[in-house]
């Protein structure tokens, strides 16, 4: 659990030290993934087999999800800085836009899932899911405090 707590602190940390978009995707370019696969690798106990059959797998969904999560963070940018200038139709269509990454996350998730139980097995697959939740959780909790500040 105290490796989960520093992977979230690396995450919450990387957003709120980003000074703009550029920042947070070269931020997340250079730390995260490298960050995210270690802990990953570790926190799941992969035998050596497993973590040759899993990372080239992983490393596609890492970036295919790591697409959808700079799309996201590209969306949250426009709230942050032309929410006040645009219109109401532009309002909804962010919010639509919203909606529509954090679909294509459950869809790139159930994508996946099945070649992950392939490669480490159902117990472990289950695990990484919910440490990606607990993850997911912890980035959309510090966009909505800093929205609220």
């Amino acid at each position: 659990m105290k490796k989960l707590l520093v992977v979230a602190f690396i995450f919450t940390s990387l957003f709120i030290n980003a000074q703009d978009k550029q920042d947070y995707i070269d931020l997340i370019k250079a730390n995260l993934n490298l960050e995210i696969k270690s802990f990953v690798y570790d926190e799941l106990e992969l035998s050596a087999t497993e973590r040759e059959t899993f990372a080239p797998i992983f490393d596609n969904y890492l970036e295919e999800s790591g697409k959808i999560v700079l799309e996201k963070a590209s969306l949250f940018d426009d709230y942050v800085h032309n929410l006040s200038a645009l219109s109401s139709e532009e309002i909804n269509d962010l919010n639509k836009n919203v909606i529509k990454t954090d679909l294509q996350k459950v869809k790139t998730d159930k994508k996946y899932y099945s070649k992950f139980v392939k490669a480490i097995g159902v117990e472990k697959t289950t695990a990484f899911f919910f440490i990606k939740r607990y993850l997911d959780n912890t980035l959309e909790g510090s966009k909505l405090d800093f929205l609220a500040e």
